[in-house]
């Protein structure tokens, strides 16, 4: 208990009622003060919190209710109590109301009805300091709650201010990528149109078995990335080689095939600018390895090669092989079990049923030009001028108009048709 919920002041010109206070105060387990100046009490009140103050009603030098009334704006919290001999209601009521007492005990007063009114006055004096203090506490945490919401509301708005340079430059980055893939993409159909064209349609296929729940967030983005790029590492090959490159041919010149075996490596570097994802690398890298270890560039088997490859090499071989769709994908059954993972060509088969795949491309010299072939990109001059429009379901006249054309001006070395 706070000491000064203890402390009881007395003040009276009988130092024989100061005797009586002080016993029955001291009985009733309170320490007791007493004075018979009032000036001295109101110095005391100064210097020392106290429960409850009792003052005579008549002392000479100060009226009981005064002193009290004095008392009250020293220390407001305490219980005041007068002590009056005179039985006038209205002398009690004007004290009651000068010095807001309260209690007041008539002379002679009997001991357990004193040693009550004091429990009482004490238990007043502590319901308002735990009261005040409450209050204190409770004016501290709502000052601490409102400057802890203008912090947060700051730091709220510092973070939307974030939030939004954040999302900003997201956006800037999404853009940055997107451009990143178109311009390699030009470039690889630039430096050779039949690549692009494979690239296109892989996107396609790999797209529709992204759609699956075979993949997660992070997968779909690897083969979406993955088929864009695959053959980037192509661009090492030169150009007048490129046929015999496609063509996998086995009496490919030594330097010539180290080139092609390592076009996976370099692609894996080129990706990397791209996109910093390592997945879209190693995917890119391990596109060629072969379920039964036999592949290339590190003879990688099973499992271990990345799940995104093992479907990317499926897709690849659809698009490069050059075979019209029944015949690609028998070869590919065939091939089920070792160059391919079987899971990865049951799940090309049920995309293949699900929705059309994209018509196959191969490339063609202008002499191999033949009726009923289907052109698969435009012919333009080399000054840009639409010779043949894409889709054009070629004829004999035709023919002999892009043949005629060649002579006087040579045309774009690949012709790409639709297989």
């Amino acid at each position: 208990m706070n000491p000064s919920s203890r402390a009881i002041l007395s003040i009276d010109d009988d130092p024989l009622i100061l005797k009586v206070l002080e016993d029955l105060v001291t009985r009733a387990g309170y320490q007791f003060f007493g004075t018979a100046s009032p000036e001295e009490a109101l110095k005391l009140a100064v210097e020392k919190k106290f429960a409850v103050v009792i003052a005579d009603h008549n002392m000479p030098e100060m009226m009981g209710a005064e002193l009290l009334s004095r008392f009250a704006q020293i220390q407001p919290a305490a219980s005041r109590i007068l002590i009056t001999g005179i039985k006038s209601l209205d002398v009690v009521t004007a004290a009651v109301n000068s010095g807001e007492i309260f209690r007041f005990v008539t002379k002679p007063w009997i001991s357990a009805e004193m040693v009550a009114t004091l429990h009482n006055a004490v238990q007043r004096f502590e319901l308002i300091e735990s009261n005040s203090a409450l209050e204190k506490t409770s004016k501290d945490l709502n000052q601490r709650l409102s400057d802890a919401n203008a912090q947060l509301e700051k730091q709220v708005k510092m973070l939307e201010a974030s939030k939004r340079e954040i999302d900003i430059s997201h956006d800037a980055l999404k853009t940055n990528f997107s451009r990143s893939l178109e311009l390699c993409h030009r470039i690889l159909t630039t430096f050779n149109p039949l690549l692009g064209e494979q690239a296109d349609a892989a996107t396609k296929i790999c797209a529709t078995m992204a759609d699956t729940h075979y993949f997660n967030d992070e997968q779909k983005h690897v083969l979406d990335v993955s088929a864009r790029l695959y053959d980037i590492g192509l661009s090492a090959v030169p150009t007048g080689f490129m046929n015999v490159v496609q063509s996998n041919s086995e009496d490919m010149a030594p330097e010539l095939k180290t080139v092609f075996l390592n076009h996976t490596i370099h692609g894996q570097t080129l990706a990397s600018f791209v996109d910093l994802l390592k997945p879209v690398g190693d995917t890119i890298r391990a596109h060629h390895e072969r379920f039964d270890g036999k592949g290339f560039p590190d003879g990688l088997a099973g499992e271990m090669i990345p799940w995104t490859a093992r479907c990317l090499a499926v897709v690849v071989y659809y698009v490069t092989c050059g075979l019209p769709h029944e015949q690609a994908v028998d070869r590919i059954l065939e091939q089920s079990g070792t160059v391919f993972d079987p899971d990865a060509v049951r799940l090309f088969l049920r995309c293949a049923q699900a929705s059309p795949l994209p018509r196959l491309v191969r490339e063609v010299m202008v002499d191999e030009l033949d009726v009923g072939m289907q052109l698969a990109s435009g012919i333009y001059s080399p000054t840009g001028v639409l010779i043949v429009a894409e889709g054009y379901h070629l004829d004999e006249n035709s023919i002999k108009k892009i043949r005629n054309f060649n002579l006087s001006s040579a045309l774009p070395r690949q012709l790409l048709v639709y297989c």
